[in-house]
């Protein structure tokens, strides 16, 4: 991760995504682009404006975003002369953004994760998660550690090649950040197995988790090369991932965890979202989501 691309938190808030990005630039030596938004409702200006005028209006809003971008990165000491900041009147930040991805190489967006009443996150991160091609770190409201544990959740179970590859770069995401930042690394997976499903079969979950542990043991340290998992770092549990994954990550002290999405597009997307955005609602820690 050389290139990082940074959407600054709004004027009001604490500046986390700014904060985070300096303490992963230092740690892989990366380039950071920042990103700040601007965008203001002229309709209730006066009727005689003309177009010139309402022009230098916005260009006034967006050199005094300039200044208090140049504040916030001297603040949080990402005021290097390396670091490039850009301020852009937009509304559709996420839309920017997935079209400013297709023209530059980004291997790794950074924003800060915010609720909503009726929503984990808004709007914007949930674009972010279906569309962007590079990993989306979402950032946290609790202060961020830098002793902490990553789990990374995988797709044991499935035999197709993208997705065999996305575990790999999952697990390769999750062994990087632990050896640039520490903790443990703890790898989940979640047995596709109904409640009802289990009780009809007279199933015993646990035998099944041992089971599934042994089997796939072997080949998440085949996947993990010369990085050492034992098997107790290996978290196997029957289960809706969405509900069982949370859990996890709260057995095991998460402060990252690494899930992979696989965007729906269309009306069925909006509707209806994926799996990793079900997990999202739960999860109470960074969030890095990494697209095939």
């Amino acid at each position: 991760m050389k290139q990082i691309l940074v959407i600054a938190d709004l004027p009001g808030n604490k500046p986390k995504a700014l904060a985070k990005a300096k303490l992963v630039a230092e740690a892989l030596d990366a380039q950071v682009t920042v990103l700040s938004f601007v965008h203001e409702q002229l309709k209730h200006l006066p009727d005689n404006l003309s177009n010139a005028q309402q022009q230098e209006v916005q260009q006034s809003l967006i050199e005094q975003r300039q200044q208090w971008l140049e504040r916030q990165l001297k603040d949080t000491g990402l005021n290097d002369a390396s670091v490039q900041t850009q301020v852009i009147w937009e509304k559709n930040i996420a839309q920017w953004v997935e079209a400013y991805g297709r023209r530059h190489r980004h291997d790794l967006i950074i924003k800060t994760g915010h609720r909503t009443e009726n929503l984990f996150y808004t709007p914007t991160d949930w674009h972010l998660l279906r569309t962007s091609s590079a990993p989306v770190l979402l950032v946290a409201e609790k202060k961020w550690k830098k002793q902490h544990n990553v789990l990374v959740t995988l797709d044991l179970g499935s035999k197709l090649q993208s997705k065999q590859a996305l575990n790999r770069q999952l697990l390769a995401t999750g062994i990087e950040w632990v050896r640039h930042f520490g903790g443990e690394l703890h790898v989940a997976y979640c047995l596709p197995m109904s409640p009802m499903l289990k009780d009809l079969m007279g199933l015993s979950a646990k035998k099944i988790a041992t089971q599934a542990r042994q089997q796939y043991l072997p080949l998440i340290q085949e996947m993990a090369g010369d990085y050492p998992i034992s098997e107790k770092q290996l978290h196997i549990k029957a289960g809706e991932p969405d509900k069982v994954l949370p859990s996890m990550a709260a057995d095991v002290n998460a402060g990252l965890v690494a899930i992979g999405t696989v965007g729906r597009k269309g009306l069925k997307g909006k509707l209806l979202g994926n799996t990793a955005e079900q997990i999202l609602t739960l999860l109470k820690t960074d969030v890095m989501a990494i697209q095939p």
